[in-house]
Parts: C-alpha cells; sequence; structure tokens
C-alpha cells in the first residue's frame, strides 16, 4: 500500500491505547497541517483540563478556541455535544430549552447507550463536512479518539446506526459519515503506540479493528523510542562483562542496552507485521509536556509524514 499525503486529509482520526501520546501527537499533527497555511481543527474527546498547557494555556472549552493562525481546537465534552446536536435537530429555541433544560430527560440522555460518543463523533465530522458562512468547512479535522476499544466503538457508530434505524434525518446523518469515514482520499486513521511489546500487539490488534470498520490506515507513530543508541564501545564492554556479575558502575550502561534493544525489537516486529509506513518519534520526557514540546514533536514529524 502506498500512503497518500497526511496533507490532503479532509477528517483524521488519532487513536491508540491510553497513555501513548495520541493527544500530543494530535495537537503536533494539528500545528504541522496549521504551518501549511491549512485551516485546522483539533478535536479532542472530554479531554481533562491540564491538557491546556498541550495548547498554550487556552483554556479546553465545548466552544471553538482559536490556539494560532491557521489552528483552533475544542473539548467534545458529551453533554455540550448532545445538546448542540439537539439545537440542529429541535426547530425552536424554546423546545430545545424545555427539552434539555429538564434534569429528568438529561437524566435519561446521559443513559442511552451510545448517544453521548454519536453526539461527539457527529460534532468532530460536522466541522469536516458542513459549510455555512456563519461556519465555513475545516480544510482538515483531527479527531483524538477515545482509546482503543472504546474508540473503536465511537468510530463503528455511523454503520450501526446506518444498519438498525429507519430512514430519516438520523439515518442520512450516518451514512454521510461512513462515506467520510471509508473514503481514503478524505480520511486516515493513524494508530500511536510505543516500541515495547504489549502496546505493539495492542495497536497490531486495534488496526485490526480499524480495517474491520473500513477506516484507512496508512501509516503508524511510533512515540518515545531513545533515539540515542549506546556506542560500539560501551556495547562492547557491556557484552565483554556478559557471562559475570557486571559491576555497578556499567549496571546503568547495561539497563540502557537492554531498553535500546527491546524497542528495536518492537519496531522491527511491528515493520513486519503491518508492512506500512512507520514514523519514529524520539523521548522527549515522561510527563509535563507543554506547547514548546508540540512544537518539538511538530519538527520531528514533518519531514517522516511528508514523504
Amino acid at each position: 500500500m502506498i500512503a497518500t499525503s497526511f496533507f490532503d486529509k479532509e477528517f483524521v482520526v488519532v487513536g491508540g491505547k491510553g497513555g501513548v501520546g495520541k493527544t500530543s501527537l494530535t495537537v503536533a499533527l494539528g500545528k504541522l497541517s496549521a504551518r501549511r497555511g491549512r485551516r485546522t481543527l483539533i478535536c479532542l474527546a472530554n479531554a481533562p483540563a491540564r491538557y491546556r498547557a498541550l495548547l498554550g494555556g487556552v483554556p479546553l472549552t465545548p466552544e471553538i478556541s482559536t490556539i494560532e493562525k491557521n489552528l483552533d481546537a475544542v473539548n467534545l465534552e458529551p453533554r455540550a455535544s448532545q445538546e448542540e446536536y439537539g439545537r440542529s435537530v429541535l426547530p425552536s429555541r424554546t423546545l430545545h430549552k424545555l427539552v434539555f433544560g429538564s434534569q429528568v430527560v438529561r437524566t435519561f440522555l446521559d443513559a442511552v447507550p451510545g448517544l453521548a460518543e454519536w453526539a461527539m463523533l457527529g460534532k468532530a465530522t460536522y466541522h469536516a463536512l458542513a459549510s455555512t458562512p456563519q461556519q465555513p468547512k475545516y480544510d482538515i479535522v483531527l479527531f483524538d479518539s477515545p482509546a482503543t476499544g472504546h474508540g473503536l466503538d465511537v468510530l463503528g457508530l455511523p454503520r450501526a446506526i446506518a444498519a438498525s434505524v429507519p430512514a430519516g434525518r438520523i439515518r442520512d446523518e450516518a451514512l454521510q459519515r461512513v462515506e467520510l469515514l471509508e473514503d481514503p482520499s478524505r480520511t486516515e486513521a493513524i494508530p500511536v503506540t510505543l516500541p515495547e511489546e504489549m502496546p505493539v500487539t495492542e495497536t497490531r490488534e486495534y488496526i485490526a479493528g480499524l480495517r474491520e470498520l473500513h477506516l484507512p490506515v496508512e501509516r503508524v507513530i511510533v512515540n518515545r523510542f531513545l533515539s540515542d543508541p549506546p556506542s560500539a564501545g560501551l556495547k562492547a564492554a557491556v557484552e565483554d562483562e556478559g557471562k559475570k556479575a557486571l559491576p555497578e558502575w556499567m549496571l546503568p550502561a547495561a539497563v540502557a542496552l537492554g531498553a535500546y534493544a527491546s524497542q528495536k525489537h518492537a519496531i522491527e516486529r511491528l515493520e513486519r507485521n503491518l508492512r506500512i509506513p512507520i514514523i519514529v518519534l524520539p523521548h522527549l520526557r515522561e510527563e509535563g509536556l507543554g506547547a514548546a514540546d508540540i512544537d518539538v514533536l511538530a519538527d520531528e514529524l514533518e519531514p517522516q509524514i511528508s514523504r
């Protein structure tokens, strides 16, 4: 499979296991797109407030906020997304207020399986589909998907609704989203993983799930790779000591050597099994990433994703 350009897409799903850095990479991809002059929207799925640091301190709210030139962001909070969808369905503001102002109704809606997820996905895809004088269509929308299994459930909703709901507006909207999500010229799912055995195994399963949903997968991002290999001299010294107990001063070097070898093996396994381009990004730090780190990730991404 020959990957098409990321910069030609209209809707990009960034997904993977929790803790692999997919939100940071969603923002980095958004910055990269904005640099190319594309009007870009980052959609975070019910993200906690601490993620505002990734956006340079801009508050995360259900309203679209501007991060920088060509780059906006929105936090898809379930209840706010439900109410926004309700405003598009109900013909009058008074009726909308009566329905969504009722605690009984709100409690009921919160309990309906899949409704919150459909509202969030619907809002994210709306910005890639709709174009009005008040809200022009974005060139590209990046959706920071919920983690793996939950993420697959969310992405599978349009197909499930189209197959089970009678003809009408909701089914038409679901079919419109199926058409968007399954079109490789418009949409791409980018899985994010770590160079470790368990995340790699889960990523293979996640990609299989994406392909069952007919979502195009053209590349994978491997995050937090130990990019500086141990020197040849250090490797030889550790190997020379291999058959006896290592001196204490050599233990950190042996640990670093083992970690690097393990990560390289995990990446090679991914390459053998997937046979699609793999983007490898360096390990910056364990936590507390900020806007400056996002710029570093965007710089690292640019030459690899442009190939």
